[in-house]
């Protein structure tokens, strides 16, 4: 399945690329509805690296079991590292609440 918003095409459902203005060759991600309602998702949970590092894509695998969360953990933290050093703390968001994120933004957004 493809899903379309704003002329974008992406075979991930979260592809946050497609909830951005694209402008200059450059994605704005200041003015982005879906990100800034993103961040207002309520916490449920915690993650805390321990043992050295942790890199990103693992910590979205093993929390959503999708790698493709890993951008959306990044900003839902405001932290964009691709490892994270021991001692790190990441709230992180619950997969429903995202669903329910992405319908009412797919809705406005008039995807197809």
């Amino acid at each position: 399945m493809t899903f379309y918003i704003r002329n974008y095409t992406s075979e991930e459902k979260y592809d946050i690329a497609k909830f951005m203005n694209y402008d200059n060759g450059i994605y704005e991600t200041v003015n982005s509805p879906f990100l800034a309602k993103l961040r207002e998702l309520p916490t449920v949970k915690y993650y805390y690296v321990d043992n050295g590092y942790r890199e990103i894509d693992l910590i979205a695998q093993q929390e959503y079991g999708d790698l493709f969360f890993a951008y959306l953990i990044q900003f839902y933290n405001d932290m964009f590292m691709e490892k994270f050093p021991e001692g790190t703390k990441l709230n992180l968001f619950s997969a429903e609440d995202l669903e329910e994120l992405y319908h009412e933004m797919a809705i406005t957004q008039n995807v197809g």
